[in-house]
């Protein structure tokens, strides 16, 4: 029997294998638009060259929004009022200054969680808000992610990932260490920094398919629909909202 006819009948309330679904990225702006300091200033951490298709979607729901990236890419970015090139650890991003702040696929690539978020919590006004979307620790994709790190093959799999013409996604060169992407890791880092309101939103992806062979393909089309399409926690992305008090 065709592998979509399968999938299809173990979980018919998914799409079929090989669609793509961005449900993830409407959630994403929907909270960002939920914000009721929405309008004042905003900063992207991990900003990169340019907006996020989640944010840049509903930019014109925002107010200025500065940036802050290791990356040198961070001077080409066109809609930034203020920049710093650096970590965000160290940058001399000012105190108590922004009531939002986000990073869209940042805190896979956090090697110490605690002094991220202690700057986080520096930054923010009282009650601002912190939104971040990362892939769950708990999917298999951060897994493989994280033992193709280990491994030292990242490179040659963004090669080869880069020679398909369909594969609409990129394999970034930033190692990814996925210690603060579950809620109990995050708990954790937070402790103590004044965040008093925490919640987390697990959203479906069905774009992991695209990482592998298509011979291959049946095997995430096979888990979404067995484990992710039953239990929300082992959904593919995660949603971190934290609210400093």
């Amino acid at each position: 029997m065709p592998i979509a006819r399968v999938t299809a009948w173990i979980a018919p309330e998914w799409p079929a294998p090989g669609t793509h679904r961005n449900e993830f990225i409407r959630e994403f702006g929907r909270q960002l638009c939920a914000v009721p300091q929405r309008r004042g200033r905003v900063l992207d951490i991990g900003c990169g060259a340019a907006l996020p298709v989640a944010v840049e979607r509903v930019s014109a729901e925002l107010g200025p929004i500065d940036g802050v990236d290791p990356d040198a890419a961070i001077a080409r970015h066109p809609s930034l009022a203020n920049r710093w090139h650096g970590r965000f650890e160290t940058a001399p991003v000012p105190d108590a200054a922004y009531g939002l702040a986000y990073a869209y696929n940042v805190l896979e690539h956090i090697a110490e969680p605690r002094p991220f978020f202690a700057k986080v919590a520096a930054v923010l006004e009282p009650g601002g808000v912190f939104l971040a979307l990362a892939p769950n620790a708990r999917h298999p994709f951060a897994w493989i992610s994280r033992c193709v790190d280990l491994l030292g093959v990242k490179p040659l799999i963004g090669r080869a990932l880069g020679r398909r013409a369909a594969f609409a996604m990129n394999v970034n060169p930033y190692p990814s260490y996925y210690r603060c992407n579950s809620p109990a890791a995050i708990r954790r880092a937070i402790e103590g920094l004044g965040f008093d309101k925490v919640s987390f939103t697990f959203v479906p992806s069905v774009q992991w398919e695209m990482y592998f062979p298509a011979w291959l393909r049946w095997m995430p089309y096979l888990w979404d629909r067995v484990v992710t399409a039953r239990v929300p926690s082992m959904n593919q992305v995660l949603i971190v909202r934290l609210e400093k008090d």
